[in-house]
């Protein structure tokens, strides 16, 4: 019976003395003393020592509570609370919180908050709430909440506030707030807010916001607006503005408003000069009249409307050489039976006047005719077409009046 008692006392000093030596060995292995060249206000009162001012060359200490300058760097193993301002770097093992300032980097083990300013980088292992400002770029293996002014780069898990690069911002899951850059804004799954760059916008899954680029703006699923040069999505459930439009998704139902629109949405709401969807009938018309002599244009029809847009020879009078026309008509139809269409459109005409700027007419004008046509297809790839209307011809400078009349236009369809 002794024997046994004394086992069980034996064991259990054993199991207990085990996570003490354990946790003597972790804090040694934590508190690493480095070179310290400094003047301190210590308290070794609390675990980890409190410095509550702390002037030097470079220190190495536990943790700040207070104010730490230093000409090289400061490191502290834990915390830094308060003021550090040093030459080169700034190192907190774990946490900051107030106001870290360095000439190269400011490296925080995981969450920084308040001010944060250096000249080359700022270093977040989690996060970093506040403001940070860096000449070369803002890191965070977290998120960003607050603000980001980079020279060049904002990189985290997780943007939410304002960023401004130099070059690009780049997040691994979601932008949200002001997002503004020099070249490119990339997010790995959703954009919410405002992407401001000169170049590039690109959102790996979801824009709920408002993507604004100079060349393009790339996301897999459009509920935002995009505008740009060029806008391109997988499925566009909000709005495209730019001079080029793509969207590759049926069913998406949204807008598209530019020079060119390209779906395979069916569904899909388009303004432009030439939309495009899976039903679009791309035709060739050959026509002659007495404005334009003969013209060849390609039209882009689609359930209601259609666009046209070609070139010919402009008819200025007997008296005087041809001239040549570029022109872009516009405008509805209603099919009378299966074989008859009535149209409606108006059509604008930029005019190059050649050799007849030399007998006093205006080297440039432009002319506007509204008319009514009736289509007859004789198959399915081929039609004639007769209409009729009226027209202005005006110069640009001035926009003097140079002729009006009715004009009158017969053709064929083909395609």
């Amino acid at each position: 019976m002794r024997l046994k008692l004394i086992s069980v006392f034996l064991l259990g000093s054993l199991l207990a003395g085990t996570p003490a030596s354990a946790q003597k060995k972790e804090q040694k292995s934590v508190l690493k003393k480095g070179p310290n060249v400094s003047l301190n206000i210590t308290s070794k009162k609390k675990f980890p020592q409190r410095t509550y001012f702390n002037l030097g060359l470079f220190s190495n200490y536990p943790c700040l509570n207070g104010v730490g300058i230093n000409a090289i760097s400061s490191l502290q193993h834990y915390n830094a609370y308060g003021l550090q301002i040093s030459g080169l770097t700034n190192v907190s093992g774990l946490k900051s919180t107030g106001v870290q300032i360095s000439g190269i980097a400011n490296v925080t083990g995981k969450r920084a908050c308040g001010f944060i300013l250096s000249g080359l980088t700022n270093v977040t292992g989690t996060s970093a709430y506040g403001l940070s400002v860096a000449g070369l770029g803002n890191i965070s293996g977290g998120d960003i909440k607050g603000m980001g002014i980079a020279g060049l780069v904002n990189v985290s898990e997780d943007l939410r506030g304002v960023a401004i690069a130099g070059l690009a911002n780049v997040n691994k899951d979601v932008q949200a707030g002001l997002i503004l850059s020099g070249l490119m804004n990339v997010s790995g799954t959703s954009s919410r807010g405002v992407q401001l760059t000169s170049l590039l916008n690109v959102t790996g899954k979801s824009n709920e916001g408002w993507q604004l680029a100079g060349l393009g703006n790339v996301s897999v699923e459009n509920k935002g607006v995009q505008s740009a040069l060029l806008n391109y999505s997988v499925e566009n459930k909000g709005v495209q503005l730019g001079i080029g439009n793509v969207n590759t998704k049926s069913d998406a139902r949204g807008y598209q408003i530019g020079i060119i629109n390209v779906s395979t949405d069916s569904t899909a709401h388009q303004i432009g000069c030439i939309n495009l969807k899976p039903e679009t009938r791309v035709q060739m018309i050959i026509s002659g009249g007495n404005a334009n002599k003969g013209s060849l244009s390609i039209r882009f029809k689609n359930k209601f409307t259609y666009t046209q847009i070609g070139a010919g020879a402009y008819y200025l009078g007997t008296d005087r050489p041809v001239s040549v026309s570029g022109f872009y008509r516009a405008g509805v139809y209603h099919s009378l039976t299966k074989k008859l269409d009535l149209s409606a459109d108006i059509g604008y005409y930029h005019i190059e006047s050649l050799d007849n700027k030399n007998q006093g007419i205006p080297a440039r004008l432009y002319a506007l005719e509204p008319r009514i046509s009736l289509e007859y297809s004789l198959t399915k790839k081929f039609g004639l077409f007769v209409s009729g209307g009226y027209g202005w011809t005006r110069t640009y400078k001035g926009n003097h009046a140079f002729d009006q009349k009715m004009v009158f236009e017969a053709g064929m369809v083909l395609f």
